[in-house]
C-alpha cells in the first residue's frame, strides 16, 4: 500500500512538474509569437530574412495547406521541408485555438516545444505562425527529478523497514504481552510489575482525561453551534442547507425579498424563477457550481453557489447580492476610460506642436509654444482634479473651525486672480451671519474648494464682456446656506440633471476648448455631501446659472 501511495506521489509530482514546464514553455513561446507578429504584420514574408537575420528566435510561417513558406532557421530550404498540415499545433491553430505540442523535430533532430496561432499581415496574407524552442533541457530536468524522488523513497523504505523490524515491532509486541498479563492476573497480583511499567498507569489516566475532555468538548460544541448560528444569521449572505429532496434543513433569515422563510422546499421557498432554474439544474446534475444570476424583476445581480457535501448527501446553498459591486466595477471602468481620454487629447496636442515646432518659422514659434503651454496647464488641471476627487473620496474627516468670511474672500480672490484678470470678471458678496465679525464654523478647505469650483465655472463658461458671480451666505439654526449665481451661458433644462456626473460637460463641442475636465461639479457635489449638505441647480440658457447648497455647522 505504501509503495502504491509513493508511486502515485512520484507520478503526481512528476506530472505537476511536467505541466509547469510545459506551461512555462507555452507562455514563453506565446510572448515570442506576439513579438514576431508585431514585427511581421507590416511586412511581407519575403522581407523576413532581412528583419530576423540577427534573431535567435525560431519561427515558421505556414500557409493554410500546410506548406512551409518561411522558417527562420532554415532560410532558403523551406521547399525541402515536410508538409505541416497534420502537425497537432497547426491543426489546433487552423481551428482558431492556441496550438501547442511537444515532440522530436524531424528537421532539427531533437525535442522541441511548438506554439502556433493564426496570423494575417496588412497585405491580407493569412498564415499559421509558429514559434519553437528547445525542450531537451526541461525533459532532462524532469527525469533527474523523477530519479531523485525514486532514490529518496527507496532509501526511506529501507530505513522504515529496518527500524520497524528491529525496534518498533518487537517493542510493540512486548507491550501487548504485558497488557495481556495485566488483564489476566489483575492489579493486585502484578502490583510490583505495574509500578515498573508506569506508562500503563499513564495510559489509563489518559483514557480518563480523554473521557473528561470529551464531555467538555460536547459542551463546547453546543456553545460553538450557538455561536455559528448567530454568525450565519448576522451575515448579509443567504446560507441554507438542503437535503437530497430539496428541503431546507437550516437557513438564515436574510434576503427576505428573495426567500419565503416560512416554507421548506426550495421551489416554494425561493420567489424568482431565475434562481429556481439554476438551483434545479445543480440538484439534478449533482454538480457544484458558482454562477452569476440577473433577476429581471428586481434588476439586481446575485452570485449563487451550490456545494454538494459527499459524506452526508446534503447541499450547501449561498446567495449573495452583488449589485453594488457590479455597479462599482462599471464606475471604475468608466472612470479609467474617461481618464485615458482626457489625458490623451492634451498629450496629442503637445506632441503634434512639438514636432511642428522643429521646422516652424520664427514667427510661428511663439504661437506654437503658447499652445503647448496651454495644453500643459490643461494637463496640470486634469491631474489636480483627479487628485482632489481621489482625496475627497478617501477622507471622511471634517476639520471644523471658526473661519472669517474675509479669509474665504481673500482665498478666492487670490486663487482665481489670473482668471478674473483674463476674463475681466468680478465677484460680489452678500453675507448675513449672526457673528458681528462675520465668523462661521465650518471646514475652511472644503468650503473654499466648493466656492472656487463654482465661481471658476461661472467665469469661464461666460460669454459676457464683464462676467460676474454673486455669492450669498446666510446662516440658519444648524446650517449655512450658500447661493452662487452667474451671468454665464447657462445650462439647458434637459442637461441639468447630469451636470454633477463625473466627466460630464454640457455640449462638449462648444466647451472642450475651455479646458474643463468635467470633474469640477462632481467634486463640488461630493464635498457638499461630506459636509452633511445637499446642492441644487437652477439655470436658463444665455441668462446664467444659480447653485444653492448648504453645509452643516
Amino acid at each position: 500500500m505504501i509503495l502504491i501511495i509513493e508511486g502515485i506521489f512520484v507520478g503526481l509530482n512528476s506530472s505537476i512538474l511536467s505541466n509547469l514546464y510545459q506551461q512555462r514553455a507555452k507562455q514563453t513561446l506565446k510572448q515570442d509569437i506576439i513579438l514576431v507578429k508585431r514585427l511581421a504584420e507590416d511586412n511581407s514574408h519575403e522581407r523576413y530574412s532581412k528583419i530576423f537575420a540577427d534573431s535567435d528566435l525560431r519561427f515558421t510561417l505556414i500557409d493554410k495547406n500546410g506548406k512551409v513558406e518561411y522558417d527562420s532557421k532554415n532560410v532558403s530550404r523551406e521547399e525541402h521541408m515536410d508538409n505541416h498540415l497534420k502537425r497537432k499545433e497547426v491543426q489546433e491553430a487552423l481551428q482558431g485555438q492556441e496550438g501547442f505540442d511537444i515532440r522530436k523535430s524531424k528537421t532539427m533532430g531533437y525535442v522541441l516545444a511548438y506554439y502556433a496561432t493564426g496570423f494575417e499581415n496588412k497585405f491580407g496574407e493569412e498564415y499559421i505562425i509558429r514559434t519553437s524552442s528547445d525542450y531537451s533541457k526541461e525533459l532532462r530536468q524532469i527525469k533527474e527529478f523523477l530519479f531523485i524522488q525514486v532514490l529518496f523513497f527507496i532509501a526511506l523504505n529501507f530505513a522504515i523497514h529496518f527500524f520497524y523490524k528491529n525496534y518498533i515491532k518487537r517493542d510493540f509486541y512486548n507491550k501487548i504481552t504485558k497488557m495481556k498479563r495485566f488483564l489476566e492476573n489483575g492489579e493486585k497480583g502484578n502490583i510490583n510489575y505495574l509500578k515498573e511499567e508506569k506508562w500503563f498507569f499513564e495510559f489509563w489516566n489518559i483514557l480518563k482525561e480523554w473521557q473528561s475532555k470529551n464531555l467538555e468538548n460536547i459542551e463546547r460544541l453546543k456553545s460553538e453551534r450557538k455561536t455559528l448560528s448567530l454568525v450565519i444569521s448576522s451575515v448579509d449572505i443567504f446560507i441554507g442547507l438542503m437535503n437530497s429532496d430539496g428541503k431546507f434543513i437550516v437557513k438564515n433569515s436574510v434576503l427576505s425579498y428573495l426567500i419565503d422563510h416560512s416554507r421548506e422546499k426550495y421551489m416554494e421557498c425561493i420567489r424568482y424563477i431565475e434562481l429556481i432554474d439554476m438551483m434545479k439544474k445543480g440538484i439534478v446534475e449533482k454538480k457544484n457550481f458558482k454562477e452569476e444570476v440577473y433577476v429581471q424583476a428586481l434588476k439586481r445581480y446575485f452570485i449563487v453557489t451550490l456545494k454538494h457535501i459527499d459524506f452526508s448527501g446534503q447541499i450547501l446553498v449561498t446567495i449573495k447580492d452583488i449589485t453594488s459591486t457590479r455597479k462599482a466595477v462599471e464606475v471604475q471602468k468608466s472612470f479609467i476610460s474617461n481618464v485615458s481620454h482626457e489625458l490623451k487629447t492634451p498629450l496629442t496636442n503637445i506632441k503634434g506642436y512639438l514636432i511642428a515646432l522643429e521646422d516652424a518659422p520664427e514667427s510661428m514659434r511663439i504661437k506654437f509654444l503658447n499652445v503647448i503651454k496651454g495644453n500643459v496647464e490643461r494637463l496640470e488641471n486634469i491631474v489636480l482634479d483627479f487628485l482632489n476627487i481621489s482625496k475627497i473620496e478617501n477622507s471622511n474627516i471634517l476639520n471644523m473651525t471658526q473661519v472669517g468670511i474675509d479669509k474665504i474672500k481673500e482665498n478666492l480672490e487670490t486663487t482665481l486672480e489670473m482668471i478674473l484678470k483674463r476674463k475681466n470678471g468680478k465677484i460680489q458678496y452678500e453675507v448675513k451671519v449672526n457673528d458681528e465679525n462675520e465668523y462661521i464654523r465650518t471646514d475652511f478647505e472644503k468650503v473654499t474648494m466648493i466656492l472656487k469650483n463654482l465661481v471658476e465655472n461661472g467665469i469661464i463658461y461666460n460669454s459676457s464682456k464683464t462676467p460676474c458671480v454673486k455669492i450669498k451666505i446666510e446662516e440658519e439654526n444648524d446650517r449655512y446656506n450658500f447661493k452662487v449665481s452667474d451671468n454665464g451661458i447657462g445650462i439647458p433644462l434637459g442637461e441639468q440633471y447630469k451636470v454633477f456626473d463625473r466627466f460630464y460637460r454640457v455640449d462638449k463641442a462648444r466647451t472642450s476648448n475651455l479646458g474643463g475636465t468635467g470633474l469640477g461639479l462632481a467634486i463640488v457635489k461630493n464635498l457638499v455631501e461630506k459636509c452633511g449638505g445637499k446642492i441644487s441647480i437652477t439655470s436658463e440658457e444665455n441668462k446664467g446659472t444659480t447653485f444653492e447648497f448648504y453645509v452643516m455647522k
